[in-house]
């Protein structure tokens, strides 16, 4: 699962079996990105509740752009577990497998909505060069439809995901689909 030993369901104290009950309930299976602070109560559920309340809460983004997103930052930090997740999210969600691809391959040729393809932009720029992010380029989002919850709450998803991306990747997480 990765290169330091996860908490088993079956190793876990009661307090994680609890969060790891709610994401099976909830989530549909524990993935192994949780599976892997298990050690760690506290942040584990701080993780969980992160991820729950940015990703699968209906807010200013609709859940699907958000899923688009993420695909879009972890293609271009190359997470090999976080691309396999959100292929699998999307493609439950109804996306063809031939956009998503596109959109974790070359976002740029994914057929989207111009609206949606600006806040692709906007997260590439600020996947790949983040202290080159100024006013003007928040200014074309809001030009392009985008109202100012939607803005903030797309910098957080791109924020979270450069996490999630550099945590897999940093202790060798094996996809979980």
């Amino acid at each position: 699962m990765s290169w330091i030993p996860a908490v088993s369901k079956d190793q876990a104290s009661p307090e994680v079996k609890r969060i790891y009950d709610f994401l099976g309930e909830n989530w549909g299976f524990v993935p192994n990105y949780f599976l892997a602070l298990g050690r760690d109560p506290q942040l584990l559920q701080d993780q969980v509740n992160l991820f729950t309340h940015v990703m699968f809460e209906q807010r200013a983004l609709p859940k699907q752009i958000k899923e688009q997103v993420a695909l879009v930052v972890s293609g271009i930090n190359l997470s090999t577990y976080c691309l396999a997740a959100h292929l699998e999210i999307l493609g439950r969600m109804g996306i063809e497998k031939s956009v998503s691809r596109k959109l974790a391959l070359d976002y740029k040729s994914a057929p989207v909505e111009p609206k949606v393809m600006e806040l692709f932009r906007f997260a590439d720029k600020l996947t790949r060069h983040l202290a080159d992010i100024e006013k003007p380029d928040v200014d074309r989002l809001r030009e392009a439809g985008w109202d100012d919850a939607a803005i903030l709450e797309s910098v957080l998803v791109v924020s979270l995901y450069a996490c999630a991306n550099r945590f897999s990747a940093g202790i060798g997480l094996i996809a979980d689909f």
